[in-house]
């Protein structure tokens, strides 16, 4: 049996970290749904373009780029009416509009971003000495979230010892476990147990407080393409 854990908005929560973002450190803290109020806040046509919405504003998308995008240009191709929905989501999330202002601030002056874990990337203007918005926004929280997944994917492999499933794959904020079937609720337990310490094991490798959870949704089926939530 293939057993998947896939972190719950990963980039998302990584954003709200990094950018100590109040506004959606605290819907995420209070288990609120963020999809649905930025839906009737930016008088979004559904709760799916919202989710969509808001994973692409992380990265600083731009009115044109939503205009020109065939997930948004249903909804609309003007230019404006995207930049305006951008006003108001920067203006409701102002902590990700002003870390998104001071990544841009570090990158013209050509030093490195840095994480909270010690990694860093120098992400230089372009020969014109403009810069790519999304290139700045994006390493950082991929980077963060990928080394938050490495630390969940040693942990998973260290508790699984004895057992007979083994872990096969692993892609961006995925881990797949196959295994037999009797093994499938204690992988499945296993997996929730290694994001919920996540804050735990940060503090203890880096001695960084995380503001907010990182949990898991797992799933179970005999091929990714048949998976029920478990």
């Amino acid at each position: 049996m293939l057993i998947q854990a896939d972190a719950s908005q990963l980039e998302w929560r990584c954003a709200a970290w990094l950018s100590n973002d109040e506004v959606a450190l605290k819907e995420i803290n209070e288990g609120l749904d963020t999809h649905s109020l930025n839906e009737k806040t930016f008088n979004l046509p559904s709760r799916l373009i919202a989710k969509i919405y808001l994973f692409r504003t992380i990265f600083r998308g731009s009115g044109w780029a939503f205009a020109n995008d065939s997930d948004f240009m249903h909804v609309s191709k003007d230019p404006d009416f995207w930049d305006d929905i951008n006003e108001k989501f920067y203006k409701k999330y102002y902590g990700l509009d002003r870390w998104h202002k001071e990544l841009a601030s570090i990158c013209a002056k050509r030093e490195p971003i840095r994480s909270p874990f010690g990694r860093e990337w120098l992400i230089l203007p372009k020969e014109d000495g403009t810069l790519h918005w999304p290139t700045f926004s994006n390493y950082p929280v991929q980077g963060t979230g990928n080394d938050l997944m490495s630390i969940a994917r040693v942990s998973l492999r260290r508790r699984m010892h004895g057992l007979r499933s083994v872990l096969v794959c692993t892609v961006h904020d995925s881990i797949v476990s196959d295994g037999p079937e009797e093994e499938v609720q204690t992988v499945s337990k296993l997996m929730h147990d290694v994001f919920n310490d996540l804050p735990k094991n940060v503090v203890k490798l880096f001695g960084v407080t995380l503001p907010c959870a990182f949990p898991c949704e797992v799933k179970v089926g005999l091929d990714l393409k048949n998976m029920e939530k478990s």
